[in-house]
């Protein structure tokens, strides 16, 4: 019986020395790796590049994003001061056109997975001249077969619309808005019996736009487009040409010019969001 409980004894006493030390290894082991996962945590997410081209855990297309975006392009008028009224009739008018017109500033932000807002401010430069054309017209109360005359248009546009992606990784996109175009013309319609002279015109516009986005790398990108402007009315101080003078005139559809040009933008993701997205 005394040499059971002399056992007994030196296996509690054992166990009293051994369990300290294995309490601390454990513990050792449970800190290492929280500290691994905190340095983990911790880790500056930029210096990886996936993180760097799309943003903190996302995959969604690179273009959907904050963005910042400057075009040049050529820009071609059409309207009353054109070859019967409709653009491209008698085929491609180069009086009519205006190469580095336009200079663009715009900020997008993202709206949607495959959306942006965009609200862009530009301007640029129209002209017209259809003194060629033959129609006959009555300038007073005398037929003439002569044309209008030609106009000069120095404008500043301001656009908000939604820039959509319709493919999830490709840079491809439609865009469509509402604008303001505010025009200072200078007019000379003499042909018409009218004295040479300047108007300020304001004029709702309608653009639309498509066009691709080549990413670059680091968040820049290159972008093709075309675009259409068109006026939603035609009358005494609000149109692009100056055409009609009289305030009396009837709503019509209105002048309008076409783009083609080149973009450059920088673009950057919203890192919280993407963070917010991933857990």
């Amino acid at each position: 019986m005394n040499r059971i409980i002399f056992c007994l004894v030196c296996v509690l006493a054992g166990a009293t020395w051994i369990a300290p030390e294995a309490y601390a290894a454990g513990k050792s082991k449970t800190e290492s790796a929280q500290n691994a996962r905190t340095a983990q945590y911790n880790k500056p997410v930029w210096g990886k590049k996936a993180n760097r081209s799309n943003g903190l855990y996302t995959i969604r297309n690179k273009s959907v994003a904050n963005g910042i975006c400057l075009n040049v392009g050529a820009m071609y008028y059409y309207g009353d001061v054109d070859m019967l009224d409709q653009a491209f009739v008698h085929g491609f008018q180069p009086q009519n056109l205006s190469i580095g017109g336009s200079l663009h500033f715009g900020y997008m932000t993202p709206l949607a997975r495959f959306a942006n807002w965009r609200f862009t401010l530009g301007g640029g430069y129209l002209h017209g001249n259809d003194s060629a054309r033959t129609e006959t017209r009555t300038v007073k109360g005398e037929e003439k077969r002569a044309g209008k005359g030609s106009f000069n248009n120095i404008f500043g546009e301001f656009n908000a619309g939604v820039e959509f992606y319709p493919f999830p990784r490709a840079g491809f996109y439609i865009y469509a808005g509402l604008g303001l175009a505010v025009s200072y013309i200078k007019y000379d319609f003499e042909k018409y019996g009218i004295e040479p002279g300047s108007t300020v015109s304001l004029l709702p516009m309608l653009p639309v736009e498509i066009g691709y986005n080549f990413y670059l790398g680091g968040s820049c990108f290159l972008g093709i487009w075309a675009a259409c402007h068109q006026g939603l009315m035609d009358m005494g101080k609000a149109n692009l040409d100056a055409w009609p003078l009289e305030s009396s005139s009837k709503f019509q559809w209105g002048d309008g010019y076409f783009q083609l040009g080149i973009s450059f933008s920088y673009r950057w993701h919203n890192c919280e969001t993407c963070r917010i997205s991933k857990w």
